[in-house]
């Protein structure tokens, strides 16, 4: 499978440190590192939508060095990459997938591995992202939602290099299902079924 590499982790940093507009970053910034409600999260995705050129400031927040600013504002991400995918570009997918990779922070993971899967997956794929969503998905380690997300994203990438489904489907074959939980279980079941009946 021929596969794409993703920029140093070092240039990654620099190139996602600049300076927002000072009125604009403080403004989401402030709102998202105060505890927030699912409905407050839709409220302020709404309010991207009703002015899009903000959504550069919120991406951008995922970046913060603040760990709860980042992980909100990738919650926000998630819900508007659900309606607009088409507001993230092959850049923007390469970003967030060297992010989800370094990241220790589970629930920044699990918000971008779920805009990730919402998005166009470039091509040649990232062969970082590749190795890492192997080893989530195996990893008992993991969180299930984790294991899942990492799971629809290798069946996601099959459609892309259709030679790399037999290389899936034989992980997923020969896992001890006993170890995992009902809810990795489900998922893998689902994406077999897939895999081998495509």
């Amino acid at each position: 499978m021929e596969c794409g590499t993703l920029q140093t982790l070092q240039t990654f940093k620099l190139s996602n440190s600049q300076t927002l507009p000072l009125l604009l970053n403080m403004d989401y910034h402030e709102h998202l590192i105060r505890p927030l409600s699912r409905h407050f999260v839709d409220q302020l995705v709404q309010e991207i939508y009703d002015y899009p050129s903000d959504f550069a400031i919120i991406y951008k927040l995922i970046f913060d060095q603040e760990i709860k600013v980042a992980w909100r504002a990738a919650w926000a991400c998630q819900k508007i990459s659900e309606k607009h995918p088409e507001w993230f570009t092959e850049v923007h997918f390469n970003e967030i997938a060297l992010l989800t990779i370094f990241t220790s922070h589970g629930g920044l993971k699990r918000g971008c591995l779920s805009i990730l899967n919402n998005l166009n997956i470039p091509d040649p794929v990232p062969v970082e992202l590749v190795n890492a969503c192997f080893e989530w998905m195996i990893s008992l380690k993991s969180p299930i939602s984790v294991q899942a997300l990492s799971m629809k994203m290798l069946h996601r990438i099959c459609k892309i290099e259709p030679d790399f489904k037999y290389e899936l489907i034989a992980y997923l074959e020969n896992v001890d299902s006993y170890s995992y939980s009902a809810g990795f279980n489900s998922t893998r079941t689902n994406v077999l079924k897939s895999l081998i009946n495509k």
